[in-house]
Protein backbone atom coordinates (compact mmCIF):
# COMPACT_ATOMS: atom_id res chain seq x y z
CA UNK A 1 0.00 0.00 0.00
CA UNK A 2 2.56 2.20 1.01
CA UNK A 3 4.68 1.48 -2.28
CA UNK A 4 1.52 2.09 -4.42
CA UNK A 5 1.28 5.92 -2.90
CA UNK A 6 4.77 5.97 -3.43
CA UNK A 7 4.54 5.43 -7.01
CA UNK A 8 1.51 7.88 -7.31
CA UNK A 9 3.79 10.56 -5.64
CA UNK A 10 6.56 9.82 -8.15
CA UNK A 11 4.37 10.16 -11.06
CA UNK A 12 3.06 13.37 -9.73
CA UNK A 13 6.41 15.12 -9.35
CA UNK A 14 8.29 13.97 -11.94
CA UNK A 15 8.63 16.47 -15.21
CA UNK A 16 7.61 18.66 -12.39
CA UNK A 17 8.60 21.84 -14.45
CA UNK A 18 7.13 20.98 -17.90
CA UNK A 19 3.68 20.50 -15.53
CA UNK A 20 3.89 23.82 -13.93
CA UNK A 21 4.81 25.39 -17.16
CA UNK A 22 1.46 23.76 -18.69
CA UNK A 23 -0.40 25.02 -15.72
CA UNK A 24 0.99 28.56 -16.45
CA UNK A 25 -0.03 28.73 -20.39
CA UNK A 26 -3.42 26.78 -19.36
CA UNK A 27 -4.26 29.61 -17.20
CA UNK A 28 -2.70 31.93 -19.37
CA UNK A 29 -4.98 31.25 -22.09
CA UNK A 30 -8.13 30.97 -19.40
CA UNK A 31 -7.70 35.13 -18.39
CA UNK A 32 -6.84 35.78 -22.51
CA UNK A 33 -9.87 34.27 -23.62
CA UNK A 34 -11.64 36.08 -20.68
CA UNK A 35 -9.73 39.07 -22.15
CA UNK A 36 -10.93 38.38 -25.29
CA UNK A 37 -14.59 37.77 -23.96
CA UNK A 38 -14.94 41.41 -22.42
CA UNK A 39 -16.43 44.53 -24.55
CA UNK A 40 -15.86 48.38 -24.45
CA UNK A 41 -18.36 50.91 -24.42
CA UNK A 42 -17.56 54.58 -24.40
CA UNK A 43 -19.80 57.49 -23.19
CA UNK A 44 -19.88 60.83 -21.77
CA UNK A 45 -20.96 62.25 -18.02
CA UNK A 46 -21.10 65.55 -16.93
CA UNK A 47 -18.53 66.83 -14.82
CA UNK A 48 -19.17 68.03 -11.33
CA UNK A 49 -17.28 70.24 -9.14
CA UNK A 50 -16.73 70.55 -5.72
CA UNK A 51 -15.50 73.87 -3.72
CA UNK A 52 -15.64 75.01 -0.55
CA UNK A 53 -17.03 78.13 0.65
CA UNK A 54 -14.04 80.61 0.29
CA UNK A 55 -12.22 79.55 -2.99
CA UNK A 56 -13.65 78.13 -6.24
CA UNK A 57 -13.00 77.48 -10.10
CA UNK A 58 -11.33 80.82 -11.90
CA UNK A 59 -10.10 78.84 -14.94
CA UNK A 60 -12.51 77.33 -17.58
CA UNK A 61 -12.86 73.08 -17.06
CA UNK A 62 -14.14 70.67 -19.21
CA UNK A 63 -17.93 70.09 -18.11
CA UNK A 64 -17.88 66.68 -19.51
CA UNK A 65 -15.06 63.68 -19.16
CA UNK A 66 -15.32 60.58 -21.40
CA UNK A 67 -15.30 57.27 -19.51
CA UNK A 68 -14.70 53.40 -21.19
CA UNK A 69 -16.27 51.36 -19.53
CA UNK A 70 -14.60 47.08 -19.88
CA UNK A 71 -16.92 44.06 -19.01
CA UNK A 72 -19.46 41.87 -20.40
CA UNK A 73 -21.13 43.25 -23.03
CA UNK A 74 -24.42 42.22 -21.51
CA UNK A 75 -23.33 43.79 -18.25
CA UNK A 76 -21.33 47.36 -19.49
CA UNK A 77 -24.77 47.93 -21.76
CA UNK A 78 -26.91 47.68 -19.02
CA UNK A 79 -25.46 50.63 -16.54
CA UNK A 80 -27.18 53.81 -16.49
CA UNK A 81 -25.45 56.85 -17.43
CA UNK A 82 -26.80 57.98 -14.47
CA UNK A 83 -24.79 55.46 -12.05
CA UNK A 84 -22.00 56.90 -13.02
CA UNK A 85 -20.59 60.00 -11.50
CA UNK A 86 -17.38 62.01 -12.30
CA UNK A 87 -16.03 64.21 -9.75
CA UNK A 88 -13.14 67.26 -9.19
CA UNK A 89 -13.41 67.99 -5.86
CA UNK A 90 -11.66 71.03 -4.74
CA UNK A 91 -12.71 71.50 -1.18
CA UNK A 92 -9.45 70.59 0.19
CA UNK A 93 -7.74 73.37 -1.81
CA UNK A 94 -7.83 76.37 0.40
CA UNK A 95 -5.39 78.87 -1.27
CA UNK A 96 -5.23 80.69 -4.60
CA UNK A 97 -2.80 79.19 -7.32
CA UNK A 98 -2.93 76.64 -10.54
CA UNK A 99 -3.86 73.00 -9.05
CA UNK A 100 -3.76 69.59 -10.66
CA UNK A 101 -6.85 67.80 -9.29
CA UNK A 102 -7.83 64.26 -10.38
CA UNK A 103 -10.87 63.11 -11.57
CA UNK A 104 -13.30 60.58 -9.30
CA UNK A 105 -15.50 58.24 -10.69
CA UNK A 106 -17.93 56.86 -8.30
CA UNK A 107 -19.97 54.16 -8.72
CA UNK A 108 -24.13 54.13 -7.66
CA UNK A 109 -26.85 51.66 -8.29
CA UNK A 110 -26.53 49.67 -11.69
CA UNK A 111 -22.85 50.35 -11.49
CA UNK A 112 -22.67 48.84 -8.07
CA UNK A 113 -21.23 44.96 -7.51
CA UNK A 114 -20.23 44.41 -11.34
CA UNK A 115 -17.25 42.22 -11.94
CA UNK A 116 -15.64 42.76 -13.90
CA UNK A 117 -16.11 46.02 -14.74
CA UNK A 118 -12.93 48.43 -15.40
CA UNK A 119 -13.99 51.95 -15.54
CA UNK A 120 -10.85 54.46 -17.40
CA UNK A 121 -11.85 58.49 -17.27
CA UNK A 122 -10.36 60.92 -19.80
CA UNK A 123 -8.77 63.29 -18.91
CA UNK A 124 -7.95 61.46 -15.60
CA UNK A 125 -6.84 64.99 -14.18
CA UNK A 126 -7.46 68.74 -14.29
CA UNK A 127 -5.12 71.70 -14.35
CA UNK A 128 -7.38 74.70 -12.55
CA UNK A 129 -6.89 78.06 -11.05
CA UNK A 130 -8.57 78.71 -7.94
CA UNK A 131 -9.00 82.28 -6.44
CA UNK A 132 -11.28 83.87 -3.55
CA UNK A 133 -14.84 83.76 -3.62
CA UNK A 134 -16.18 86.98 -3.80
CA UNK A 135 -20.35 88.12 -3.73
CA UNK A 136 -21.27 90.86 -5.24
CA UNK A 137 -24.71 92.30 -5.89
CA UNK A 138 -25.03 93.93 -9.43
CA UNK A 139 -27.45 95.37 -11.84
CA UNK A 140 -30.23 93.55 -13.95
CA UNK A 141 -30.52 94.96 -17.79
CA UNK A 142 -32.85 93.46 -19.97
CA UNK A 143 -32.17 92.29 -23.60
CA UNK A 144 -34.36 92.83 -26.25
CA UNK A 145 -34.83 90.24 -29.82
CA UNK A 146 -37.17 91.87 -32.58
CA UNK A 147 -38.79 95.15 -32.93
CA UNK A 148 -42.13 96.31 -32.05
CA UNK A 149 -44.86 97.18 -34.29
CA UNK A 150 -44.41 100.10 -36.91
CA UNK A 151 -44.86 102.99 -35.78
CA UNK A 152 -44.88 101.90 -31.89
CA UNK A 153 -41.90 102.19 -29.43
CA UNK A 154 -40.19 101.30 -25.57
CA UNK A 155 -41.37 104.30 -23.60
CA UNK A 156 -40.39 102.69 -20.60
CA UNK A 157 -39.66 99.20 -18.71
CA UNK A 158 -39.47 97.89 -15.22
CA UNK A 159 -37.54 95.00 -13.57
CA UNK A 160 -38.44 93.03 -10.66
CA UNK A 161 -36.43 92.09 -8.61
CA UNK A 162 -33.39 95.30 -10.40
CA UNK A 163 -30.57 93.66 -8.64
CA UNK A 164 -29.26 89.96 -7.85
CA UNK A 165 -26.59 88.10 -5.79
CA UNK A 166 -23.97 87.08 -7.84
CA UNK A 167 -20.77 84.58 -6.19
CA UNK A 168 -17.31 83.98 -8.43
CA UNK A 169 -13.55 84.12 -8.51
CA UNK A 170 -12.05 87.66 -7.36
CA UNK A 171 -10.66 88.48 -10.83
CA UNK A 172 -14.33 88.20 -13.02
CA UNK A 173 -15.96 90.00 -9.72
CA UNK A 174 -13.94 92.75 -10.18
CA UNK A 175 -15.14 93.80 -13.78
CA UNK A 176 -19.14 92.46 -13.22
CA UNK A 177 -21.11 95.32 -13.00
CA UNK A 178 -24.16 94.19 -14.46
CA UNK A 179 -26.51 90.80 -15.36
CA UNK A 180 -28.38 90.52 -18.77
CA UNK A 181 -31.82 89.07 -19.05
CA UNK A 182 -32.52 86.16 -21.54
CA UNK A 183 -33.55 87.86 -24.43
CA UNK A 184 -37.51 89.58 -24.20
CA UNK A 185 -39.50 89.20 -27.38
CA UNK A 186 -40.51 92.62 -28.86
CA UNK A 187 -42.04 91.32 -32.36
CA UNK A 188 -45.54 92.47 -33.34
CA UNK A 189 -46.27 94.01 -29.75
CA UNK A 190 -47.59 97.57 -30.01
CA UNK A 191 -49.51 97.37 -26.15
CA UNK A 192 -47.95 97.48 -22.51
CA UNK A 193 -47.22 93.98 -21.42
CA UNK A 194 -45.64 91.91 -18.95
CA UNK A 195 -43.41 88.64 -18.74
CA UNK A 196 -41.12 86.70 -16.56
CA UNK A 197 -37.99 85.76 -18.01
CA UNK A 198 -34.28 84.55 -16.53
CA UNK A 199 -30.80 85.94 -16.43
CA UNK A 200 -28.12 84.89 -18.84
CA UNK A 201 -25.05 84.75 -16.91
CA UNK A 202 -22.44 85.62 -19.20
CA UNK A 203 -19.91 83.21 -17.81
CA UNK A 204 -20.58 79.80 -16.52
CA UNK A 205 -17.69 80.21 -13.72
CA UNK A 206 -20.43 82.64 -11.99
CA UNK A 207 -23.38 81.32 -9.97
CA UNK A 208 -26.57 83.69 -8.98
CA UNK A 209 -27.50 83.26 -4.81
CA UNK A 210 -30.95 85.18 -5.24
CA UNK A 211 -34.11 84.37 -7.69
CA UNK A 212 -33.20 83.63 -11.02
CA UNK A 213 -36.60 84.76 -12.05
CA UNK A 214 -37.01 88.35 -12.69
CA UNK A 215 -40.64 90.18 -14.05
CA UNK A 216 -40.28 92.78 -16.99
CA UNK A 217 -42.89 95.20 -17.61
CA UNK A 218 -43.11 97.35 -20.67
CA UNK A 219 -45.05 100.12 -21.30
CA UNK A 220 -45.39 100.76 -25.20
CA UNK A 221 -46.88 103.48 -27.12
CA UNK A 222 -46.78 105.06 -30.34
CA UNK A 223 -43.43 106.36 -31.49
CA UNK A 224 -44.24 110.04 -32.31
CA UNK A 225 -42.40 112.00 -35.23
CA UNK A 226 -42.99 116.00 -35.24
CA UNK A 227 -44.09 117.97 -38.26
CA UNK A 228 -44.46 121.92 -38.54
CA UNK A 229 -47.83 123.10 -40.83
CA UNK A 230 -47.45 126.29 -42.32
CA UNK A 231 -50.34 128.58 -43.78
CA UNK A 232 -53.44 126.99 -42.11
CA UNK A 233 -56.26 129.30 -42.40
CA UNK A 234 -58.25 130.25 -38.78
CA UNK A 235 -61.88 129.47 -38.86
CA UNK A 236 -64.17 131.73 -37.12
CA UNK A 237 -67.89 129.83 -35.93
CA UNK A 238 -70.53 130.90 -34.28
CA UNK A 239 -70.65 133.91 -35.16
CA UNK A 240 -74.36 135.91 -34.42
CA UNK A 241 -76.45 136.25 -37.52
CA UNK A 242 -77.11 139.73 -37.00
CA UNK A 243 -73.26 140.32 -36.60
CA UNK A 244 -70.63 140.88 -39.16
CA UNK A 245 -67.03 140.26 -39.37
CA UNK A 246 -64.89 142.87 -40.96
CA UNK A 247 -61.75 140.63 -40.36
CA UNK A 248 -59.44 138.77 -42.64
CA UNK A 249 -59.11 135.28 -41.84
CA UNK A 250 -55.24 135.26 -40.50
CA UNK A 251 -53.11 132.66 -41.49
CA UNK A 252 -51.46 130.00 -38.40
CA UNK A 253 -49.05 127.06 -38.12
CA UNK A 254 -48.74 124.26 -35.82
CA UNK A 255 -46.33 121.80 -34.54
CA UNK A 256 -47.86 118.43 -34.37
CA UNK A 257 -46.89 114.79 -33.26
CA UNK A 258 -48.02 111.81 -34.73
CA UNK A 259 -46.42 108.52 -36.04
CA UNK A 260 -45.19 109.01 -39.44
CA UNK A 261 -48.08 107.14 -41.23
CA UNK A 262 -50.48 109.79 -39.89
CA UNK A 263 -48.67 112.44 -40.23
CA UNK A 264 -47.38 111.78 -44.06
CA UNK A 265 -50.67 111.80 -45.32
CA UNK A 266 -52.57 114.27 -43.76
CA UNK A 267 -53.01 118.04 -44.91
CA UNK A 268 -54.91 120.45 -42.92
CA UNK A 269 -58.07 122.04 -44.32
CA UNK A 270 -59.54 124.57 -43.28
CA UNK A 271 -60.97 124.61 -39.63
CA UNK A 272 -57.89 122.93 -38.00
CA UNK A 273 -57.37 126.00 -36.47
CA UNK A 274 -60.66 127.18 -35.10
CA UNK A 275 -62.10 130.84 -33.53
CA UNK A 276 -65.42 130.34 -31.60
CA UNK A 277 -67.12 133.74 -31.59
CA UNK A 278 -70.43 132.41 -30.35
CA UNK A 279 -70.01 134.60 -27.24
CA UNK A 280 -69.83 138.03 -28.96
CA UNK A 281 -72.78 139.51 -28.59
CA UNK A 282 -72.87 143.18 -30.07
CA UNK A 283 -70.36 145.71 -32.63
CA UNK A 284 -66.80 146.04 -31.07
CA UNK A 285 -63.44 144.74 -31.07
CA UNK A 286 -62.95 141.42 -29.70
CA UNK A 287 -59.65 139.02 -28.80
CA UNK A 288 -60.83 135.50 -29.08
CA UNK A 289 -58.96 132.15 -28.55
CA UNK A 290 -57.89 130.60 -31.64
CA UNK A 291 -57.60 126.37 -30.58
CA UNK A 292 -57.06 123.44 -33.08
CA UNK A 293 -58.94 121.12 -34.33
CA UNK A 294 -56.85 118.36 -35.82
CA UNK A 295 -57.82 114.56 -36.24
CA UNK A 296 -57.65 112.08 -33.01
CA UNK A 297 -54.82 110.74 -32.71
CA UNK A 298 -52.76 113.83 -33.75
CA UNK A 299 -51.04 116.05 -30.91
CA UNK A 300 -50.93 119.72 -30.97
CA UNK A 301 -47.67 120.75 -29.39
CA UNK A 302 -47.67 124.35 -30.39
CA UNK A 303 -50.00 127.03 -33.12
CA UNK A 304 -50.24 130.48 -33.51
CA UNK A 305 -52.05 132.54 -33.35
CA UNK A 306 -53.49 131.82 -29.82
CA UNK A 307 -55.38 134.67 -30.00
CA UNK A 308 -56.95 136.26 -32.68
CA UNK A 309 -58.38 140.07 -32.89
CA UNK A 310 -61.74 140.29 -34.59
CA UNK A 311 -63.73 143.49 -35.32
CA UNK A 312 -67.40 142.58 -35.08
CA UNK A 313 -70.10 144.90 -36.89
CA UNK A 314 -73.86 144.91 -37.16
CA UNK A 315 -75.31 143.30 -40.30
CA UNK A 316 -77.15 145.75 -42.53
CA UNK A 317 -80.54 144.80 -43.39
CA UNK A 318 -81.36 141.64 -44.89
CA UNK A 319 -77.59 140.77 -45.63
CA UNK A 320 -76.28 137.64 -44.84
CA UNK A 321 -73.48 137.23 -41.53
CA UNK A 322 -70.30 137.30 -43.53
CA UNK A 323 -66.51 138.09 -43.39
CA UNK A 324 -66.47 141.62 -44.81
CA UNK A 325 -62.90 143.16 -46.34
Amino acid sequence: MNKLRQERLERLFSDWPAKILSLAGAIALFFFYQLNRLEERPLSVPLLVTSNDDFVPASQYPRTVRLVLRGESNIIYAVLEGDLQATLDLRGYTSAGVWRVPVKIEKRGSALGIDPLEISVDPSDIAIAIEPRVVKEIQVVPSFRGYLEPGYELAGFSLVPSKIEVAGPASLMDKLSDAATEPIELTSRSDNFSIRTKIALRDPLLAMLSTNSIEFQAEVKKALVYRNYQDIEVSFVGLDKGLVLRTTAPLGTARVAGTSVELETYVPAPGALEADLSNIEGPGVYAVAVVPRFPEGLDVESWLPMVATVTVERAPAGSRTEVLP
